[in-house]
């Protein structure tokens, strides 16, 4: 294998931190020392990028979870508490006059959610089961970008995208193309300094956490370089998804699915605690951020 470089600061100097990705032996997770980000080496080329998100990638994310591939239908009903969880983060970004667009907006669940509080939802899906199944519900949804016709919005949500791009600076930048004046993105990018992954340093998580379709894995520090460098104000804000069940199953048995498991015994006021702990110091596990063009 050549020598790993960082394709956002094109420095050769970096630390290997992770030597088993899931579904990519070749592959492993290095942190540049130049700009301090966490990318994949080597990466997959563009023509089995392409073949990997047309014929694989729903499988390979449910498989990824420990569930089937879902029907359009089931994959909706399943996320539709995913997208209630988002609502309290988005909704003081939010204005009734708002035309909204959500890059990667799968089966639409999260846009029907937002349909209550904003003028307009438009999506972005590039699977067509996915897509056909939204546009049945009423939200009109597209393949690309390019078929928007030179439409643009006042909000565009990215919810999990930011880490699948080669580039992500460049394409955050090009998305100004599609904002209204005083247009806001929101989005969402696991969090790299997570606590499963260190100081807990659970000997399965690394493993499960690394993944083939992530080339990038993001701190607070390194998504906000990129997001200014993109040509944004940036508000950070940190978000807990996982209970502390999940992290007691991970502790326990290694694996994911404890969401839940110990409702019973941890209160809600623990659960709050919890994620209120991780988040004070930015050991949560997802990063939510508010962008505008800068004035």
């Amino acid at each position: 294998m050549s020598k790993p470089v960082c394709r956002l600061c094109s420095s050769t100097d970096a630390e290997l931190i992770g030597e088993k990705v899931a579904d990519a032996p070749e592959s492993k997770q290095y942190k540049c020392r130049q700009c301090d980000i966490v990318y994949l080496f080597p990466i997959m080329n563009e023509k089995e990028e392409a073949d990997f998100y047309r014929a694989e990638f729903e499988k390979y994310m449910a498989g990824r979870s420990g569930a089937s591939w879902k029907s359009p239908q089931s994959h909706f009903r399943s996320y539709q508490p995913e997208g209630e969880r988002r609502l309290p983060l988005v909704r003081p970004f939010l204005k009734p006059e708002d035309d909204v667009l959500e890059i990667g907006s799968s089966t639409g669940y999260f846009l029907d959610d937002l349909r209550g509080y904003v003028n307009s939802v438009t999506g972005l899906e590039p699977s067509q089961a996915y897509r056909d199944y939204a546009n049945s519900i009423g939200i009109k949804t597209y393949n690309s970008l390019d078929d928007l016709a030179g439409k643009k919005f006042d909000v565009l949500f990215l919810y999990y995208v930011l880490e699948h791009l080669r580039d992500p600076i460049d394409y955050m930048s090009s998305l100004s193309n599609w904002l209204n004046p005083n247009g806001r993105i929101l989005l969402e990018v696991p969090n790299v300094d997570d606590v499963l992954l260190s100081p807990y340093n659970i000997p399965n998580f690394a493993p499960f956490y690394w993944q083939k379709a992530h080339y990038y894995n993001f701190s607070q520090k390194t998504l906000n370089d990129v997001l200014i460098r993109a040509g944004y104000d940036v508000q950070m804000i940190p978000a807990q998804r996982y209970d502390l069940s999940n992290h007691m199953v991970w502790m326990m048995e290694g694996k994911p699915g404890g969401v839940g498991r110990f409702k019973e015994i941890f209160t809600p006021e623990l659960e709050i605690a919890y994620a209120e702990a991780l988040k004070k110091q930015w050991r949560c596990d997802t990063l939510f951020a508010v962008m505008e063009l800068k004035k």
